[in-house]
């Protein structure tokens, strides 16, 4: 039994959950519940991988070990019932560098980029960035849930190149249907879309609601996307900067894999990442299994404890991810009065709601991912707040 309760002293490591605070929210004495990543330590599994390959003093260049795609095959047609081909994946250091190299490949300056805010803020910072345009396809929020908007999805699609599906959707919580992604993937055909589907938070699902990977859709899903999967919000080792992309299309892969390794030179990895990663996929699983337990946990927690005494504020109720909404709109605030709200009165960080773009000013995000004594203590202190207002 792995013994998430314990607390794990995280300041002092340079670690951007703990040490930024300062920089970013102008306190230090907070609950951090923003960044996500987990306050958990790894499977021990991993930190002995770690330790044996630290044992030797030599950290140079590295190729893939035997194996190490298969066993990410392995793990996907285990979790996920999707077969792949080791050959068909490749490393990046995350999905965003892979997002850029997707972008650079298929797309031109100037091409539209079809997203579904409030999602990660990065997506539209990248296609930005790089000089394309983000078309927004705003979710439906509605009694607690979030949904797809579908007549505005076939509008927004005739200007698109490129459609980046999250899924399951940070920050919305949602898993997917087969026939919320069955809708999503004919529109993306009828206009001629490829799909860069981020299933980042695949893994961090509970039940009965189960992940379907897009490009195990149909034919065509598989010839026109990249599934983009990892790791690190899994096993928590974010730091370590794995990735693992997978294209089946043969001539879409070695265009995106010319431009990993002969223009953007992000295809080799680091040595201690590499260890982490196959021995997360080889021997992870038990764990996970009772991190979704204790993630559960803490979820049904604070939904108890608001309902009682802070019903005004409602819990997201999210089918995946450890990075929930909190439905603050009766509070009736600015995203700038909301900040200040949950800093100073309630002394906890967390991301604020607009940041993932249109539709999220009326939420919080939370980080979950913690101590239970933290959500807890988050908790009451929010209720105490409210009651103050």
């Amino acid at each position: 039994m792995v013994n998430f309760d314990k607390t794990i002293e995280r300041r002092g490591t340079d670690c951007v959950k703990f040490d930024a605070l300062k920089g970013l929210y102008g306190r230090e004495d907070l609950i951090s519940m923003w960044i996500a990543d987990m306050d958990f330590p790894v499977p021990e599994e991993v930190t002995a991988a770690l330790k044996r390959r630290a044992e030797h003093p030599v950290y140079g260049y590295n190729i893939m070990p035997e194996g190490y795609f298969e066993d990410f095959a392995a793990w996907v047609k285990k979790r996920h019932d999707w077969e792949i081909k080791p050959e068909w994946t490749c490393h990046t250091p995350g999905v965003l560098s892979a997002l850029s190299a997707a972008l650079l490949s298929f797309t031109a300056e100037g091409d539209g980029v079809l997203i579904q805010p409030p999602v990660y803020f990065p997506f539209s910072s990248t296609v930005e960035t790089l000089g394309r345009k983000v078309i927004n396809n705003q979710l439906i929020y509605k009694d607690g849930y979030f949904t797809v908007d579908f007549d505005d999805m076939e509008e927004k699609a005739k200007q698109a190149k490129l459609f980046i599906l999250c899924s399951p959707h940070n920050p919305a919580g949602r898993v997917w249907t087969r026939e919320e992604l069955a809708r999503m993937e004919d529109i993306c055909r009828r206009n001629d879309l490829l799909v860069f589907s981020d299933e980042i938070h695949a893994d961090i699902v509970y039940t009965p609601a189960k992940h379907i990977v897009f490009a195990a859709l149909s034919d065509w899903s598989r010839e026109h996307s990249i599934v983009a999967m990892a790791p690190s919000k899994t096993f928590n080792i974010a730091g370590l900067g794995m990735s693992f992309i997978t294209v089946p299309n043969e001539d879409m892969r070695k265009k995106f894999q010319t431009l990993l390794g002969g223009g953007l030179h992000v295809s080799g990895a680091n040595a201690f990442g590499i260890v982490a990663a196959q021995a997360a996929y080889r021997h992870g699983e038990a764990w996970l299994e009772e991190l979704l337990e204790y993630l559960r946990g803490n979820m049904e927690l604070l939904d108890r404890i608001l309902r009682e005494h802070a019903p005004q504020i409602r819990v997201v109720r999210s089918e995946a991810t450890y990075i929930l909404f909190l439905d603050v709109g009766a509070l009736g605030m600015t995203p700038d009065e909301l900040k200040d709200f949950f800093v100073n009165k309630v002394g906890a960080a967390l991301n604020v709601g607009a940041t993932f773009g249109p539709g999220g000013e009326s939420f919080m995000r939370i980080n979950i991912a913690t101590q239970r004594e933290n959500i807890k203590r988050f908790a009451e202190k929010l209720c105490a707040a409210v009651a103050a207002l």
